[in-house]
């Protein structure tokens, strides 16, 4: 990889982070409003609730998708630990594969619900629910890229530093 691709990289990260970071600060400082006015000066707001809503979601796939490398997603590795490495090899395998085909599959189903979602709007924000749903969308396609990639670091012979 050339230094000025790896650079490009570098800077796409620090990016996508900071809207990750940017995302969360929005939701926590919605909810810090959102008790502020309730329990201080007993008015709440309704737009706080569903702000923070919309921003915890957005940061949930977000950080899922960008954020969170793919072998520290949650995973259920009793066996997985006391494998030999060409068992985990296997399991790795087989595991990104299927969650890449699952990924896949679960696409057109999510385009045809973000259509649908397309006549809708948040109840006091007004938002079109297709923005703030969309986000799955990303979700699915990054994780995706993301298994295929280790799937393809799995197979070469160097696939020992993917275990």
């Amino acid at each position: 990889m050339t230094h000025k691709l790896q650079s490009g990289l570098v800077w796409l990260k620090r990016g996508v982070d900071a809207v990750g970071v940017l995302l969360f600060l929005g939701a926590f400082t919605g909810f810090l409003v959102q008790v502020f006015f309730r329990y201080v000066l007993n008015q709440p707001l309704a737009w706080t609730e569903e702000a923070v809503m919309i921003a915890f979601i957005w940061t949930v796939f977000w950080a899922g998708a960008f954020m969170v490398p793919i072998r520290e997603h949650v995973t259920f590795d009793v066996v997985y630990d006391f494998a030999p490495a060409k068992v985990k090899r296997f399991l790795a395998l087989g595991t990104m594969i299927l969650l890449v085909a699952a990924f896949a599959i679960l696409v057109p189903y999510t385009f045809e619900y973000l259509e649908f979602l397309t006549r809708k709007k948040s109840n006091v924000l007004r938002i079109p629910k297709v923005w703030i749903f969309s986000c799955y969308l990303l979700f699915l396609v990054a994780f995706a890229i993301q298994g295929i990639y280790r799937i393809y670091g799995l197979l070469r012979p160097d696939w020992r530093d993917q275990i």
